[in-house]
């Protein structure tokens, strides 16, 4: 604070606009946030409304930023005073324009002021016949502007009237400087809580515009931005200047770098924009242009080289800008930053620029970083395609057109496709036919084999969704035969309890005429081996005389196996047992599982049991390549359910984490399958529970 300093009107206006505002919002706190938002509502509840500094400071300065005149009586009266003289003046001034005698002495037939006294502008050469205080002259030197006696008293009260307005104005300022200072905490406070409502509020507004989301925060380390688009494209497209094209960006939790290559101005560097920016602004807590199920990894810090970095005045060429920006990297990366970088190893010829580019990746992954690169190198296309801690990721292009599709396409490498880009863009054709037979022959067989990669990738995806398909129609193929044979038995049931009814009459009507007749105990014989055959009937037909329900300890087999085992736990609501068979632990359904020595489950309505078949708990098809391991895991699964197993093992190994990967897709669109996970041997084994 600075003695005897106070501040300006325009300053207690800002002052009460605050006032104002935070007034307003508490008024309308309960319409505008629910109790429903604590953090936001505990900000707006403990806001100063400050209602005696409101009324004091609207009653000195008004919507303009001036002093009022009501603001004191003592400046009431001075401003009133000194209107009241300019008043007289004027009038005077007016007779004297209007007077016939002065006529001849004016330039022209005005007031004017000079230095805040009125006077008149009189023609030179008659400025000496004229009686006044001269106060300037033209330009031109052809007038003079001179206040004529008659004003000179009446202008002189008014300056110092004017001297007075001015020390009272100092006095009101100071006065309402004090009060302001005694509520300065309040104020600063309440600046703070408005400030943050606003950042709040503008959040809201951006994501409602752009169509934003939160982002989750992964705990697993995988970054996944679902039709992220870049804020800048979106508000382009507001304006109706163009499309805003979204695009999935993924960092699989596996993954260490992320190689992202493909055509020029196919969109690499958006993307990389893309999943810097957006990554940032969800963790500075900016929802950000994306769909629902994205996420984000909470990086410590992020790092980026995007762009040319020459600097003629700092003599720095492009490659050694970028060699400058990657020792800084290489000096502070560690475990939880984010290293963004944009067309690696160029500027330079591209052998040592791909090989240093390389050194400098792997160097930021052994300090735990994850990078995320733009390139055209074929050498670090490579080596991501070779490397399990690598992913290569390409934009996707229109070789037809030569137009960019601005899609990302994860797995496989793209072309640069520069000639052809060249070739669109006007290059004569001998030109380019000379270029490519400038191309190494090594070169050209890779770019090649790219394609080719490509091509295969979609056969892949194309037999994978053929195969999917397929396996849907045979679920629904097994489904509708088990109603259909559900069916059927029961409608054989139905008549065999008829023929049986009937029998029984017939018997029991043959026993009463044998005792009748005192053959009593032939009629009960009878009776007796009757009974044992229509109890025989009903079981082959899957009447359930009696349900077993097994107990943990029970020695049982189960059906379509003779081995012998025990259980260890019951599942009463899934009506499931876990029984040990040696070192190997299964759930099967109740009436699976026989007693030994005991009553025996039947098998469920309408499943077919291959008693002489031995099912096996585990499938192992590591060294399979994925064609020809996934008829037998098909086969595998289908038996093991049509058997009623509860739990089985399917052993893949790790290896490039192929078969693990199709065996996982196979079984989560499995309607047999209720459930898997990876076993306690690590990765290398996945555990399925059967329904």
């Amino acid at each position: 604070e600075v003695e005897g300093a106070y501040l300006l009107p325009s300053d207690l206006l800002l002052i009460l606009s605050n006032i104002t505002a935070s007034s307003l919002v508490k008024s309308l706190a309960n319409q505008l946030f629910s109790r429903s938002y604590p953090m936001t509502y505990a900000r707006i509840e403990r806001i100063s409304e400050q209602e005696d500094l409101r009324r004091a400071l609207n009653g000195i300065i008004d919507e303009k930023g001036e002093i009022k005149d009501t603001a004191s009586t003592e400046l009431f009266r001075i401003r009133r005073e000194i209107r009241a003289n300019k008043e007289r003046a004027r009038k005077i001034l007016e007779s004297i324009t209007t007077d016939k005698a002065t006529k001849e002495y004016l330039q022209e037939d005005i007031i004017s002021i000079r230095d805040d006294r009125y006077v008149l502008a009189i023609k030179a050469g008659m400025h000496t016949s004229f009686e006044g205080v001269v106060h300037g002259r033209s330009g031109s030197g052809s007038t003079f502007f001179i206040e004529p006696m008659e004003l000179v008293q009446m202008n002189n009260r008014v300056a110092i009237l004017k001297k007075e307005e001015k020390a009272e104005e100092i006095e009101i300022l100071k006065e309402a400087t004090a009060k302001v200072s005694l509520q300065r905490d309040f104020l600063l406070s309440d600046l703070e809580d408005l400030s943050t409502l606003d950042l709040i509020q503008s959040k809201a507004l951006f994501a409602s515009v752009t169509a934003s989301v939160v982002p989750a925060v992964s705990e697993t380390g995988e970054v996944r931005l679902i039709s992220a688009r870049h804020p800048i494209l979106v508000f382009k497209e507001k304006r109706g200047e163009g499309k805003a094209i979204p695009i999935d960006l993924k960092l699989p939790e596996d993954k260490a770098v992320l190689v992202i290559s493909g055509a020029n101005t196919g969109g690499k560097t958006v993307a990389l924009k893309t999943l810097g920016l957006l990554t940032i602004m969800a963790l500075s807590a900016i929802p950000v242009p994306a769909e629902e199920g994205s996420a984000i990894v909470a990086f410590r810090e992020i790092l980026a080289d995007i762009g040319d970095r020459q600097d003629i005045v700092a003599s720095l060429s492009t490659f050694s800008a970028h060699v400058k920006r990657m020792r800084e990297f290489l000096e502070t990366a560690s475990i939880g930053m984010l290293v963004l970088i944009d067309e690696a190893g160029a500027g330079t010829d591209p052998s040592e620029g791909g090989a240093f580019a390389l050194a400098a990746i792997e160097t930021l992954r052994g300090r735990g970083a994850r990078t995320v690169v733009t390139t055209h190198l074929n050498l670090l296309k490579a080596f991501a395609q070779a490397d399990p801690n690598y992913l290569n990721a390409s934009v996707e292009f229109d070789e037809r057109t030569l137009r960019p599709l601005y899609a990302m396409r994860y797995g496989v490498p793209g072309p640069s496709l520069g000639l052809s880009i060249a070739q669109s863009l006007g290059i004569p054709e001998d030109v380019i036919t000379r270029a490519r037979g400038y191309i190494k022959e090594k070169e050209g067989a890779f770019i090649e084999s790219i394609r080719i990669l490509e091509q295969e990738k979609e056969e892949v995806s194309a037999l994978r969704e053929n195969l999917r398909v397929l396996e849907a129609r045979k679920s629904e193929a097994v489904a509708k035969l088990r109603q259909n044979r559900a069916e059927i038995l029961d409608k054989a049931r139905k008549k065999i309890d008829a023929l049986v009814g009937d029998a029984d009459r017939e018997i029991r009507e043959t026993v009463e005429r044998f005792r009748a007749e005192g053959k009593a105990a032939a009629g009960k014989k009878a009776f007796t081996q009757v009974d044992k055959a229509r109890a025989s009937m009903k079981a082959r037909l899957g009447h359930k005389e009696q349900e077993f329900i097994p107990a943990a300890g029970d020695k049982v087999t189960i059906a379509g196996s003779s081995s012998k085992g025990e259980v260890i736990a019951v599942d009463k609501e899934e009506k499931k047992a876990e029984v040990r068979f040696g070192s190997l632990k299964v759930w099967a359904p109740w009436d699976k599982l026989k007693k030994r020595g005991g009553v025996e489950g039947r098998p469920a309505q309408g499943m077919s049991v291959n008693a002489d078949m031995e099912i096996a708990s585990a499938l192992n098809i590591i060294g399979l390549r994925v064609d020809e391991a996934m008829p037998k895991v098909t086969r595998f699964i289908d038996n093991a359910h049509a058997s009623g197993m509860g739990s089985v093992e399917i052993i893949h190994g790790v290896g490039t984490g192929a078969l693990a990967k199709a065996v996982e897709e196979f079984l989560r669109g499995n309607p047999a399958v209720a459930r898997f996970h990876k076993g306690e041997r690590g990765g290398g084994v996945t555990i399925v529970d059967l329904k």
